[in-house]
């Protein structure tokens, strides 16, 4: 109450100031400086749900937020947030057990990290050692945290938001500038400011809001939670149509069976999912013409870049070539395979399984899979009718389409992919916890007094 108070008169202090200034810079300094002591206590007491709150919010718009030679604003938070969660876990005085998991990308991360030494492009190897170091370590304090099932699902809730935040923003450039804004088949490109969102990362980051949407809209008791999720699942649905990502759409048919499989409500899953998926095609003829063009072009030339890869990956299949070194393999055994679709030199791997396997070889693509099919040995514990029930149906449809389109395109190092991964490893910790209170406690029975001496009375025997 007294933190809400003190936000309030924050806010109606810059608002005074910008009707007697007029600048909206030193509105949202003073605005920002008023505010700041009620954030800091908020960080302290809340750290879920800000820093980390808004981090999560963010991640959609990574790309977009850049700042000049120093990373992205996400970077920034993601670092705070690790220090405020740090923070209240030493002031909660107890850690939880790391799970297999955090084991495995360990081993993962060393292994990255040894390669570099053989790698034929240094710079972008470390680089991407930065990158996973930086996940991992955000990933190791958040899975071994304490954390409530109320931090989860804010956690959650911020997914959404920041799902919903995307697909507005989307729709805003596609109206306010669609000439500049279209791509193939009419697609949305987002690039603003020489900042950039690839249209297909765009739509895998509102995969796991989707999931979230749909399993809320299957479990809502109240109205407004019905009518809320059913605006979300319609926005985020939006938004995945505009940027036409092959790959996406087919993760959310993913995400539609996986929920209606296994929510209590399947019935109503299905009256709800399966009419959407056979209209879509018809409401939106793009989707068809995109579809037929991934066998014309073999998805825009990734069957050629897979056959590259592989070819590169045969060179070095145990070590591989090293981290960040997939490009140079890629020119290198370019002109040895026809490329009937020419995606030209230095490209991209396009698929998460051979771009590990080139620059990490096979001990490095064991690792992730293990690490990745870990993740869903995580949702064990949580047994139909438990709370915590309908997230596992959410993330595990979630996790299936993000390792779905991960076959088309790379993104080992995207942060809303992590986000769902450590979003499950702290689903795993409040089910132990939950198991754990509604165990039977033990109670101690002293053993039975020694009975004193009891003379007994001898019986004659019969003659």
């Amino acid at each position: 109450m007294v933190l809400g108070t003190t936000v309030m008169g924050a806010l109606i202090a810059a608002f005074v100031y910008t009707i007697g200034t007029g600048d909206v810079r030193l509105t949202l300094m003073v605005a920002f400086v008023a505010i700041a002591p009620a954030l800091l206590i908020l960080a302290l007491k809340r750290s879920y749900l800000f820093p980390y709150g808004l981090y999560v919010v963010l991640v959609p718009f990574d790309n977009m937020l850049r700042i000049t030679g120093a990373g992205t604003l996400t970077k920034f938070l993601g670092i705070a947030s690790t220090i405020f969660i740090i923070v209240y876990a030493a002031r909660r005085k107890g850690l939880n057990p790391p799970p297999l998991t955090l084991y495995l990308w360990c081993g993962y991360l060393l292994w990255l990290m040894l390669t570099v030494m053989w790698t034929p492009d240094p710079g972008q190897g470390m680089v991407d050692i930065e990158q996973m170091l930086s996940l991992i370590a955000m990933y190791a304090v958040l899975a071994v945290a304490p954390v409530e099932e109320r931090d989860v699902r804010a956690i959650c809730a911020c997914i959404i938001i920041g799902g919903i935040a995307a697909s507005f923003y989307g729709i805003y450039l596609l109206h306010d500038a669609a000439a500049s804004m279209m791509g193939d088949a009419g697609r949305i490109m987002i690039n603003v400011d020489n900042r950039s969102i690839d249209p297909n990362h765009f739509a895998n980051a509102l995969l796991a809001p989707i999931a979230l949407s749909l399993t809320s809209l299957l479990h809502a008791r109240k109205p407004i939670t019905l009518l809320g999720s059913l605006f979300a699942l319609v926005t985020l649905t939006a938004g995945v149509l505009m940027s036409l990502s092959r790959e996406a759409l087919l993760g959310c048919i993913l995400i539609v069976v996986v929920t209606v499989a296994f929510s209590k409500r399947r019935v109503l899953g299905a009256a709800i999912g399966l009419p959407l998926l056979l209209l879509t095609p018809f409401l939106f003829p793009q989707i068809g013409v995109r579809m037929s063009e991934a066998f014309s072009t073999g998805g825009a030339g990734r069957t050629s870049i897979w056959h590259v890869g592989w070819m590169a990956f045969q060179q070095h299949p145990i070590i591989g070539w090293g981290a960040g070194g997939f490009a140079a393999a890629y020119d290198r055994y370019y002109l040895t395979v026809f490329q009937f679709y020419n995606a030209g030199w230095s490209r991209a791997s396009h698929n998460t399984l051979i771009h590990a396997a080139v620059e990490l070889g096979t001990i490095g693509l064991v690792l992730m899979v293990i690490a990745f099919v870990a993740s869903f040995r995580q949702f064990r514990g949580i047994e139909r009718g438990a709370p915590l029930y309908d997230l596992r149906v959410a993330f595990t449809a979630s996790l299936v389409a993000l390792c779905f389109v991960a076959v088309f395109i790379d993104l080992a190092n995207y942060k809303y992919v992590w986000v769902v991964l450590t979003t499950i490893a702290q689903l795993r910790t409040v089910a132990r916890l939950q198991r754990a209170a509604r165990a039977p406690a033990l109670r101690y029975e002293p053993p039975p007094a020694p009975r004193g001496h009891v003379r007994r009375r001898a019986v004659p025997a019969a003659p």
